[in-house]
C-alpha cells in the first residue's frame, strides 16, 4: 500500500490544488504533501516490498535510492517554493533582457503540475513492468512542460515546445524498445523486469541489444546526453530556479533509471 500511496496521495494534491483559490492553502498542500511522501520513502529502507499488483509495482535498491532522492530533493524545493512565490507577482513583469513585458502563470496551475511531477517520478521508480515505466516516463515530460513555461514569455515558451518535441521523439524511441524487448524474449515472455531478469537466458541477444540502443538513445534524450541534449540548456534557463532543480536532480535519474533496467536484463 506504501507504493500505492507514493503515487496517489502526490496525484490527488496536485488535482486539489487545481481548484483551491487561496494561496496559503495551496503551500500549504504542497509542503505536507511533500513531507507525507519523503516519511513514507524513508519508512521503505526498514521493509522492503519486492513486488506488487502481479509484478506491476516493484522496489528494489536501484529503484529505493532514486526514489529517495527524488523525494528529499522534492522537499527541499517545497520548502523552498513557499518563499519564492510570496515574492511573485500576478501584475506585468519587465523582461530583463528584452524591452517587454510578460505575466506569471496561474500560481494553482503551477503547483498542480509541480504535484503531479512528483506523483510521476515516483512511478518511474516503482514501476515494475517496462510498458508501465515507458508511460510514467511520458507522464513525467507532460506534467513538467508547464512548468519551464511559468514565465510566459517567448523564450520560455520556445524552450517548452523544444522540451516537448524532442523529449517526445526520445520516447517514441523509447517505445520501439519496448517493443524489440518483446521481440527478445520471443513474445512469450511478459515485459515484468523481475520475470526479464529471471529468464535471462531464454532472451535472443541480437534483439536484446537492439533493445538496449533504442532505450540508450531513447531515454538518453530525456536524460540530456550529448548530442541529444538540444533541449536542456533552454529549459534549464528559461524554468524557475526550483524547477531547474528538479530537471537536474530528479528527471534524469528517473531517464537514468530506465537505462539501468534493461541494463539489468
Amino acid at each position: 500500500m506504501i507504493l500505492l500511496g507514493l503515487i496517489i496521495i502526490p496525484t490527488i494534491a496536485g488535482i486539489i490544488s487545481f481548484f483551491v483559490r487561496q494561496s496559503n492553502w495551496r503551500r500549504f498542500i504542497l509542503v505536507f504533501t511533500a513531507i507525507i511522501h519523503t516519511g513514507l520513502t524513508l519508512s521503505l529502507w526498514w521493509f522492503l516490498p519486492v513486488a506488487l499488483y502481479g509484478g506491476w509495482l516493484m522496489l528494489d535498491n536501484p529503484g529505493l535510492f532514486f526514489l529517495s532522492i527524488t523525494s528529499v530533493l522534492f522537499l527541499c524545493v517545497t520548502i523552498y517554493a513557499v518563499g519564492y512565490f510570496k515574492q511573485e507577482t500576478t501584475e506585468k513583469i519587465k523582461d530583463f533582457e528584452e524591452d517587454a513585458f510578460f505575466t506569471n502563470a496561474p500560481e494553482a496551475r503551477f503547483k498542480g503540475c509541480l504535484l503531479l511531477f512528483l506523483s510521476t517520478m515516483s512511478l518511474v521508480c516503482v514501476s515494475g513492468h517496462f510498458g508501465l515505466q515507458w508511460v510514467a516516463m511520458e507522464g513525467t515530460t507532460l506534467a513538467s512542460a508547464p512548468l519551464i513555461y511559468y514565465h510566459r514569455h517567448h523564450r520560455s515558451l520556445e524552450a517548452s515546445w523544444k522540451y516537448l518535441l524532442i523529449c517526445s521523439v526520445g520516447i517514441a524511441l523509447a517505445l520501439m524498445g519496448n517493443f524489440l524487448l518483446s521481440m527478445a524474449g520471443g513474445g512469450a515472455l511478459p515485459l515484468y523486469m523481475q520475470t526479464m531478469i529471471e529468464n535471462a537466458a531464454q532472451i535472443s541477444t541480437p534483439w536484446l541489444k537492439a533493445s538496449f540502443i533504442f532505450f540508450l538513445v531513447g531515454y538518453g534524450t530525456k536524460m540530456g546526453l550529448a548530442p541529444l541534449h538540444t533541449w536542456l540548456p533552454d529549459a534549464h534557463s528559461e524554468a524557475p530556479s526550483l524547477v531547474s532543480a528538479l530537471l537536474s536532480g530528479t528527471l534524469l535519474n528517473c531517464s537514468f533509471l530506465g537505462i539501468l533496467r534493461v541494463w539489468q536484463v
